[in-house]
């Protein structure tokens, strides 16, 4: 009996290793968006914490001075927040990137692999075939033969 041997093997497999790179890929662009929101969280809850002590230390009557420096750092916390969401939103941009290739990866590799079904498919219908002949062969040579 006959190996299948699928002509496209080698090509099917730099398929799968790309798919694999690019699932890796995605994990790390989908770890980066998490820790830059992390981040982000971090930073409102700083703000939403230097506000409270402004608005403390302005009831209890503190220097002004005092005050103003805490504003300017709630300010720059500001700043820190809209550059922080610009790079979220950037970072979703890269995983739906990648996404779109993963998906496009996917469906060459998938292709491929039907071509292999496909293949192994007729293979075995052809030795099926031949195996029929064969015995075919074999039960008119002996009925031949008896004769």
């Amino acid at each position: 009996m006959n190996k299948f041997n699928f002509k496209y093997q080698n090509l099917l497999g730099v398929k799968e290793k790309y798919e694999e790179l690019i699932q890796g890929k995605l994990t790390t662009a989908l770890k980066r968006l998490e820790d830059e929101k992390q981040r982000l969280v971090a930073y409102e809850k700083t703000k939403e914490t230097y506000n409270g002590m402004i608005h403390t230390k302005m009831i209890e009557g503190t220097d002004l001075s005092v005050i103003r420096i805490w504003d300017i750092y709630v300010r720059s916390l500001d700043k820190k927040i809209s550059y922080q969401t610009q790079v979220i939103e950037r970072c979703h941009r890269d995983v739906d990137e990648i996404r779109t290739s993963l998906v496009k990866a996917s469906q060459e590799r998938k292709t491929f692999e039907k071509l292999k079904e496909i293949g192994f498919d007729d293979f075995t219908y052809n030795e099926k075939k031949e195996e029929e002949k064969f015995v075919d062969q074999l039960v008119t040579f002996k009925n031949f033969k008896s004769i």
